[in-house]
């Protein structure tokens, strides 16, 4: 595969998902996106589930990396863990139905694994978001007008926090932006570890071009 001779910006984002691009952008780093496409691996035996999260997203870290001499690749992997079972997208309306029935009236786990590959200094480190999330106990008519919203596909565990799962919600423990996909207090620790002073990455968001409403 053709390598890249040098970075267009020093942060390349190894993922389309425009909830990742969009928490990224409003914190005020500039960024380019470059995605992995690799088919992620079955779990291994025995391995825990934020173990594989963090394998997950260091295996489309270093996918990326390979096209590129330098710049910062961010990896990135969320799953919904209920129990010691890994809740991923729904395939079906079966699928996304029996998901929120397990859901309903119990805590769950949301992980992101998350890898940041330093390509000029060939340093790699990793770390892992923790939230816990509380859905009330929900009716087969709540079900079923969710389902109806679409809201659930490529949602991993049939749901997306941010929208209209919203109103099953009662309580969260942890980083909310986990939930939705990037974990931004695990990020900025990966950045010390690498040495990378955050905050003074990033710009303003009128920098940015993005326009906070009145």
């Amino acid at each position: 595969m053709k390598r890249i001779e040098r970075s267009t910006t020093r942060w390349i984002l190894a993922s389309v998902s425009p909830r990742r691009k969009e928490i990224l952008s409003r914190l005020g780093l500039r960024f380019s996106v470059d995605p992995s496409g690799i088919a992620e691996p079955a779990r291994k035996n025995r391995e825990t589930p934020s173990r594989y999260a963090v394998r997950i997203a260091r295996l489309k870290a270093e996918e990326v990396a390979d096209r590129h001499n330098s710049g910062l690749i961010i990896g990135v992997d969320t799953i919904v863990v209920l129990g010691n079972s890994i809740l991923v997208k729904p395939e079906t309306h079966a699928d996304a139905r029996l998901m929120l029935q397990r859901l309903s009236g119990r805590w769950h786990e949301v992980l992101s694994g998350i890898c940041l590959i330093d390509c000029d200094a060939h340093r790699i480190h990793s770390g892992c978001g923790h939230s816990r999330v509380h859905f009330r106990r929900l009716s087969a008519g709540d079900i079923q007008w969710y389902l109806q919203t679409g809201e659930h596909r490529d949602k991993a565990g049939a749901y997306g926090v941010q929208g209209y799962a919203a109103l099953f919600i009662d309580r969260i423990e942890g980083c909310y932006f986990n939930i939705v996909g990037f974990p931004i207090t695990a990020f900025q620790k990966v950045c010390e570890k690498s040495g990378i002073h955050l905050i003074g990455e990033l710009k303003p968001i009128a920098d940015c071009g993005l326009r906070i409403a009145d």
